[in-house]
């Protein structure tokens, strides 16, 4: 869903036809017919951006008829944990959840926790804890207590468990829900329903595949935790032959978190040191915790390991691995911060390399406008694109919020090397980083970015 493995990811996809050739069955939902509906077995076009309501049938189709894997999900999932008594789903409040504040237009999540099994109770403002937003690497606030501290029903019958909540969320997304909004007949949708039930389970895995076409989405997040849903429900998280393949649209997109190139990001993405954290144990003490598990609870390992692997011989235990050598960041600087400060005039100039914000970000208007106000803007691509002639063809100009006459914004266009035409690292979709060499040279005054960068700083 969401993706056209066959063009897009044409080496990944041999498998998908492998396993096609060895018995798999390969369905393709998705509003368009392109070569991977191709060679499916079934293509299946629904309206563009009613994904969401495609996944909560399945949901329903699974939870309404107890098609679950029972016991991994008591055993690997949340389902029968218990939520707070204060807690309220849309069914009961009309649409909203519990906690909503109509002055604010926000919610306040005091509600949104589990049970607790102590006196106190859990939950309150006192324990709400939140990450910084620009931290969103180090996966989020801890979460603090284990699992044997929630007040669970292994019979998943509580009405308050996850699994009855969910169950009644999602009660409303029937086969005839899912065909008036996504216009996929009943019928169609059923066959759908039961060949992703009947091929998981304890002898069987489903793969859910994903790329851009849901990431990219308005509504993107909600697809893809629908789709976590489905799978955990079905046993298929964790598993041979199972999982969420989250398939980037360029090797960029995946280099830029796992390289990175992200302001809030090292490398394997653990987060950027925060200013007034002066010292290893200043950092790690806000991104781990005793009770985190998995990658996160080895975060120190994997910090040292990084640091020994910049500095070398350097960095050593009595100079805290060289810690004090990495640059701080001390808020927001993320793109739609850094949009927000052009047009309040405190950002002057912009490198702008390998992306269209004028036509290819949220709020192309916002980004357009926050161009118009700069100084100058240096822009590197393999053709001249719409970032770098806003300023005479955007759609502003016919309202007249940017005129070409008075728009103080002078552009640099430099062409740019393409990935074939220089040689370097390359992060595929296994996440693999691979030397490539460069095949041909680029044209005329194209270079690469490193050339591009590399002068400038002499």
């Amino acid at each position: 869903m969401g993706s056209n493995m066959a063009e897009a990811h044409p080496v990944g996809f041999q498998w998908v036809m492998e396993a096609k050739a060895r018995g798999a069955q390969v369905v393709h939902i998705d509003p368009r017919f392109t070569r991977t509906s191709a060679v499916a077995d079934r293509h299946v076009p629904l309206r563009a951006g009613t994904d969401i309501a495609f996944l909560g049938g399945v949901i329903n189709y699974i939870l309404s008829g107890e098609l679950d894997f029972r016991e991994y999900v008591t055993t690997y999932t949340n389902a029968s944990f218990i939520l707070s008594e204060g807690y309220r789903d849309t069914e009961d409040l009309d649409g909203l959840f519990s906690g909503y504040d109509p002055d604010t237009a926000s919610y306040d999540p005091a509600t949104w926790h589990y049970e607790s099994s102590d006196d106190g109770g859990r939950g309150g403002p006192a324990d709400k804890q939140q990450g910084a937003p620009t931290q969103l690497g180090s996966g989020g606030a801890p979460i603090e207590g284990g699992a044997g501290d929630i007040p669970n029903d292994p019979t998943l019958q509580h009405p308050r468990c996850v699994y009855q909540v969910l169950k009644r969320h999602y009660a409303r997304y029937t086969p005839e829900m899912v065909e008036r909004v996504c216009g996929v007949p009943a019928e169609t949708f059923g066959r759908i329903a039961r060949a992703w039930t009947q091929n998981s389970g304890r002898e069987r895995t489903a793969a859910l595949v994903y790329s851009v076409g849901w990431t990219q989405h308005s509504t993107g997040a909600q697809f893809i935790r629908a789709g976590s849903i489905i799978q955990l429900l079905l046993g298929n998280i964790g598993r041979p032959g199972g999982g969420i393949f989250a398939l980037r649209g360029h090797a960029g997109i995946q280099g830029s978190t796992d390289v990175p190139t992200l302001f809030n990001l090292l490398p394997g993405y653990l987060a950027m040191p925060q200013a007034g954290q002066e010292t290893l144990s200043d950092y790690l003490e806000k991104i781990t915790s005793r009770n985190q598990k998995g990658f996160w609870h080895q975060a120190d390992t994997y910090m040292v390991s990084l640091l020994k692997e910049y500095w070398g011989e350097h960095a050593r235990p009595d100079n805290d691995f060289c810690f004090d050598y990495l640059p701080r960041i001390n808020g927001d600087h993320g793109t739609y911060r850094t949009v927000l400060d052009m047009i309040d005039g405190t950002v002057f100039g912009y490198f702008l390399l390998g992306q269209i914000p004028a036509v290819g970000s949220a709020h192309g208007r916002l980004q357009r406008l926050g161009m118009a106000n700069l100084d100058w803007l240096v822009v590197r691509d393999l053709v001249m694109i719409e970032s770098a002639t806003f300023w005479k063809d955007a759609p502003e100009i016919e309202t007249g919020e940017i005129s070409p006459q008075t728009c103080r914004t002078e552009v640099f266009f430099f062409p740019a090397a393409s990935h074939v035409e220089k040689a370097g690292t390359f992060t595929q979709t296994q996440r693999m980083l691979q030397w490539r060499e460069k095949a041909v040279e680029p044209p005329g005054d194209a270079r690469s970015d490193l050339w591009f960068f590399y002068h400038l700083g002499r």
